[in-house]
């Protein structure tokens, strides 16, 4: 029986904490960075390059999960089952703030400062890492986590600056998001 008003994990006091949170993941990366030496290109060698390979590279990933959700039940489980905390009922501008915040936060992070240290391969298994969820049926997302880490760190690579990386994982997260939010609602699960 539920004695109050069902909490949003993305209510705007977690917008705001996101916020927080990411920014200072990037401002770690900066100092980590900085005190290390290493030049980030934010922009890379070609800012029409790096847009168009962020854009490409969402539109990929978007589909890949899509066709992994219809493929894969125990996401559909997942999803329904997060669903009324993650998206039900949230303003889909605080989606996109949030997407913005994690995307730039985690490739400034990840990319900039982490693969610089540590190189590729570790930065993806670290990013996957970040991305376990709370029992072994997210693994799946993990998994998912770690070849998406490498995908945006091979971005970061081709393109010499953090801008097709940090497009690709915030317009990711962005279309999951709202996607997720639209077919809830016209599925009728949503409220």
């Amino acid at each position: 029986m539920q004695t109050g008003p069902r909490r949003l994990a993305l209510d705007p006091r977690f917008v705001r904490f996101a916020a927080v949170f990411y920014g200072s993941l990037a401002v770690v990366a900066a100092v980590w960075c900085a005190l290390r030496g290493f030049d980030v290109r934010l922009v890379g060698e070609s800012p029409a390059a790096s847009l168009l390979l962020g854009v490409l590279t969402a539109a990929c990933t978007v589909a890949l999960g899509l066709l992994s959700y219809r493929l894969l039940p125990v996401l559909r489980r997942i999803s329904d089952e997060l669903a009324p905390r993650l998206v039900d009922g949230v303003d889909p501008s605080n989606l996109v703030l949030v997407s913005i915040f994690s995307g730039v936060g985690e490739e400034a992070f990840f990319r900039g400062a982490v693969q610089q240290e540590f190189g590729l391969v570790v930065a993806s298994v670290l990013f996957g890492l970040a991305h376990i969820g709370p029992d072994r049926r997210y693994l799946v997302w993990t998994a998912w986590a770690v070849l998406a880490g490498f995908v945006f760190g091979v971005l970061y690579e081709v393109s010499g600056g953090l801008l097709a990386s940090v497009l690709a994982h915030c317009s990711h997260n962005a279309a999951t998001l709202l996607l997720w939010k639209r077919s809830r609602r016209v599925s009728g699960k949503a409220p």
